[in-house]
């Protein structure tokens, strides 16, 4: 009996050491409450070295720090002053970190669509590889990669007048971390269900759009926003601007989010995640404290969970 383990996947250093099928081999990888430390290091270094060859992922972070972060963050700052108290692109820092963060997780996540394609996921199907240890190796994987991508703005932080500490950073490595997790997780569960690239691409913009929107990363729930010519508002258009929920107070406007749009920012749980890294970096935050970290570092356990099932699931489809 032989196995063909030929294919781009293998020369990366992920079929190499997976184990061999139970034909080849009598007993499968070490491994504790189903998870084997071999397999999670094979899949994790696989996702580096994926990482690593694809530059234009790393240069896709560098351009979306400029863009929202830079030109953005300063080309609104001109007519929006500050937000309670923050420039606007000190305001929108964490927001780009999260924005990076979800475009490593879910692109991190749809190269199980090619595995499928050139039949990496039928070797680990007939290996005795634990598919929980299999997919907790690719959740590690997107999580440090996210780490990289949402370091990248971090970078500028100094620049615009964001100080940094060591304990600052590490806590915000942390939130990057188990947010990195949640969402490669999530994507794993989209990815199983789909069977073309251009399936996943277009469902990738569709979620992380309205989670990134709808997370408090652009525009605060409630707050003072200050600005240029507020107080030469006429009386009459603050009226019809009080009825929306806006408000002239000294020299910025107090806004008010519609309460639909409040609903869909309290239910997405990117919000939360957004909400505390916020509070570690300039130490504002809108939503409570206790919740961001639930929030946070419960949902990736259960997510990682689900994955597996999900993992499961294709694999027997594959």
């Amino acid at each position: 009996m032989s196995v063909d383990r030929s294919g781009p996947n293998v020369a990366a250093g992920a079929g190499a050491d997976l184990p061999a099928p139970p034909g080849l081999r009598a007993s499968g990888p070490r491994s504790w409450a189903g998870i084997a430390p071999g397999v999670v290091w094979v899949m994790w270094k696989r996702e580096l070295k994926r990482y690593g060859r694809e530059r234009s992922q790393f240069f896709g972070g560098v351009s979306r720090t400029v863009l929202w972060l830079l030109i953005l963050g300063f080309g609104l700052g001109a007519a929006l002053r500050e937000i309670e108290g923050y420039s606007y692109a000190q305001y929108v820092l964490p927001g780009v970190i999260v924005l990076n963060v979800l475009f490593a997780s879910l692109q991190c996540a749809i190269s199980i669509v090619w595995d499928r394609e050139v039949g990496l996921l039928r070797e680990v199907m007939v290996s005795p590889a634990p598919i929980l240890s299999v997919t907790l190796g690719k959740l590690l994987g997107g999580a440090t990669i996210s780490v990289v991508q949402g370091s990248i703005p971090l970078l500028v932080a100094p620049f615009i007048g964001v100080a940094l500490t060591v304990s600052s950073v590490l806590m915000a490595w942390g939130v990057i971390f188990a947010m990195g997790i949640f969402m490669t997780a999530f994507g794993v569960i989209l990815a199983s269900r789909l069977k073309t690239f251009e399936g996943f691409g277009a469902i990738s913009n569709g979620v992380i759009q309205p989670l990134y929107f709808l997370s408090g990363s652009i525009f605060p729930l409630r707050g003072v926003i200050g600005g240029v010519g507020f107080l030469q508002i006429p009386e009459h258009i603050r009226q019809e601007l009080r009825q929306l929920g806006i408000y002239t107070i000294g020299g910025g406007w107090f806004v008010e989010l519609p309460i639909w749009i409040q609903i869909l920012v309290y239910a997405n749980p990117v919000s939360y995640q957004l909400d505390l890294l916020r509070y570690i970096l300039l130490r504002f935050q809108q939503l409570p404290l206790g919740i961001d970290l639930a929030v946070t570092f419960a949902l990736p356990p259960i997510a990682a969970v689900l994955a597996a099932v999900a993992m499961r699931r294709m694999m027997k489809q594959a």
